[in-house]
């Protein structure tokens, strides 16, 4: 009887203790789920230019899709550019759309960002310097050269922007590329209507180093580039960068000025940029050490990319727009 009382009071322990662990584990789980809580809303708040380049939480189409993913966004299709002394072709673009509220990439399929009243809509529009898809020559989706994607000239104004516009910004980044190189550049332009609407805030264009053929129709091309982006964006700033790569030609550079000054929007003069860049100051180099977008660390090995802007450049860029912005 002795033996099976003390048998019945260990057992009865052996319950009362495992009860207590039980009891005990909720709270623990509730501390390290509130601990992820708190990790992911810092990375939200520390990250304001990564997060520029991201989907609204809203448009996801799976209630799942809080975890954060990395899908670089592919919808153009690869293309080149070059110009080392003569203008050939090399790099690829593409069209890529963010948000500033959450910190996962877009995935391949995703719709356009429409802009909104709520928020402060930036459309980035330009070519290899503003984005670029992967390619055998460079490694990731953002502008070429810069060695992260928050270095770039669109991350660093998007991040500007964030700290002044006083309510969420959207940027959506669209390769301007197919229209640079179309035979046909008033057809062309029918691919690119859908970014802009009513409510888009800003505009930035950067364009003109793809441009070898058709100079002649560029005195009809880029004002009506300007007054498609008029018509369809009527209240948005729009802002006309000179050419950064290469060297500047007038045939391309005139009829840029000359769409500004129909339209009354600003043609921003890069020229102490490109004193810089041609010191290079502000130009990458070969064994340029950049990250890729699988998070990879990879050396330029291409003339042509290392004759992109440098960090310092991109920021430059991204200082030669600011000093044109005005906020409401």
């Amino acid at each position: 009887m002795k033996k099976k009382s003390w048998q019945s009071v260990i057992a009865a322990v052996v319950i009362v203790l495992s009860l207590a662990g039980c009891n005990s584990a909720e709270p623990v789980s509730e501390k390290v789920e509130q601990g992820e809580m708190n990790q992911k809303q810092e990375m939200k708040e520390g990250s304001k230019v990564k997060a520029s380049f991201v989907q609204e939480a809203g448009k996801k189409d799976s209630d799942s899709s809080q975890e954060e993913t990395k899908t670089p966004d592919t919808e153009e299709s690869a293309q080149t550019e070059t110009e080392m002394g003569t203008e050939a072709e090399t790099d690829t673009e593409t069209n890529t759309e963010t948000n500033t509220e959450e910190t996962e990439e877009l995935p391949e399929d995703a719709g356009i960002v429409t802009a909104t009243e709520e928020a402060f809509d930036y459309v980035a529009v330009g070519n290899s310097v503003t984005c670029n898809d992967p390619s055998e020559l460079w490694w990731s989706n953002w502008g070429m050269a810069a060695t992260t994607e928050e270095n770039d000239y669109v991350h660093v104004l998007s991040r500007w922007l964030a700290g002044q516009a006083g309510k969420p910004v959207t940027t959506m980044v669209v390769s301007i590329k197919d229209w640079e190189v179309a035979p046909d550049r008033m057809a062309a332009l029918e691919q690119y209507t859908e970014y802009f609407n009513e409510y888009t805030d800003l505009v930035t264009l950067q364009t003109g180093e793809n441009i070898t053929e058709g100079k002649e129709t560029l005195g009809e091309d880029y004002p009506a580039l300007v007054q498609m982006i008029k018509e369809k964006a009527p209240n948005a700033q729009i802002l006309m960068l000179g050419t950064v790569l290469w060297s500047p030609k007038e045939e391309i550079e005139n009829p840029k000025r000359e769409a500004c000054a129909q339209n009354g929007i600003p043609y921003i003069d890069v020229s102490d940029f490109r004193a810089e860049y041609d010191n290079n100051t502000f130009r990458s180099a070969l064994g340029t050490e950049v990250y890729g977008s699988d998070g990879s660390i990879h050396a330029i090995d291409n003339e042509v990319v290392a004759a992109h802007p440098n960090d310092a450049g991109m920021a430059n860029i991204a200082q030669h727009f600011i000093n044109y912005i005005t906020l409401p």
